[in-house]
C-alpha cells in the first residue's frame, strides 16, 4: 500500500498492491473460507495533540466456490461491485486498485495519512452471530420454533471454525506529512 497526496488539496490516492501474497489467507480462501478485506484510512491535523479530521472505510470480500472453481471478488466501490474471476492470479488483479479517498484538510496546517488494513477470514460479526445463537437461536429451535439440527450445525460450526484460529493480517501504513496552507493560495509542501 503506498499512499500518493495529490498538489494543491491534500487528498489522497491509495494505491493497493498485492492484498493475496499471505499462503495461510489463500489456503483458507481456496478451502471456502470468506476472507474479509477492511482498509480504513484516517485523516489526522499534527498537532501537540494530533486530531482525526476524517475517516474513510473500503471493504472487500473473497469467496472461493470449490464446484466452479471461480473466485468472486466483491468491493464496496460503487463502479466494480462484484467481479466473477477463474485464477487466484486474476484475484490479485481484481483487488491491485488506486483509491481515491474522499478526505482533505479543510484547515492549514500539517497533516498525515494513516492506514489500517485488516484481513481475516471471518469477521467480528460472525462472532455476534455465535453469541445470538447461544443466547436465542438454539433456545427457539429447543422451543419447537426452528431447527434444532440446523441451528446446533450451524452454532458449532462457527465456533469450531474459531478455535481453529484461522488466519488473520493486520497492518498499518502511513503517509508522509504534508503542509497545507488554506487562503493564501491553497498550495501544499510536503515535510
Amino acid at each position: 500500500m503506498r499512499f500518493n497526496i495529490l498538489p494543491g488539496t491534500g487528498e489522497a490516492v491509495v494505491e493497493i498492491t498485492d492484498l493475496l501474497s499471505d499462503e495461510s489467507l489463500v489456503e483458507a480462501v481456496t478451502s471456502g473460507l470468506p476472507l474479509r478485506i477492511r482498509l480504513r484510512i484516517q485523516l489526522w491535523k499534527d498537532g501537540f495533540f494530533d486530531s482525526q479530521k476524517g475517516q474513510y472505510e473500503w471493504r472487500a470480500t473473497v469467496l472461493f466456490d470449490p464446484l466452479t472453481r471461480r473466485f468472486r471478488i466483491q468491493t464496496s466501490d460503487r463502479a466494480e461491485a462484484e467481479v466473477e474471476v477463474n485464477t487466484l492470479e486474476e484475484a490479485k488483479q481484481a483487488l491491485k486498485r488506486n483509491l481515491e479517498i474522499p478526505l482533505r484538510p479543510r484547515e492549514s496546517g500539517d497533516f498525515y495519512y494513516s492506514a489500517l488494513v485488516e484481513m481475516q477470514t471471518l469477521s467480528l460479526s460472525d462472532l455476534e452471530e455465535v453469541q445470538r445463537w447461544l443466547q436465542g437461536e438454539l433456545v427457539s429451535a429447543v422451543a419447537g420454533e426452528g431447527d434444532v439440527d440446523g441451528a446446533l450445525a450451524k452454532g458449532a460450526r462457527r465456533v469450531l471454525v474459531r478455535m481453529l484460529g484461522l488466519p488473520a493480517k493486520r497492518f498499518t501504513g502511513q503517509a508522509e506529512k504534508f503542509r497545507v496552507e488554506i487562503g493564501d493560495g491553497g498550495d501544499l509542501d510536503h515535510l
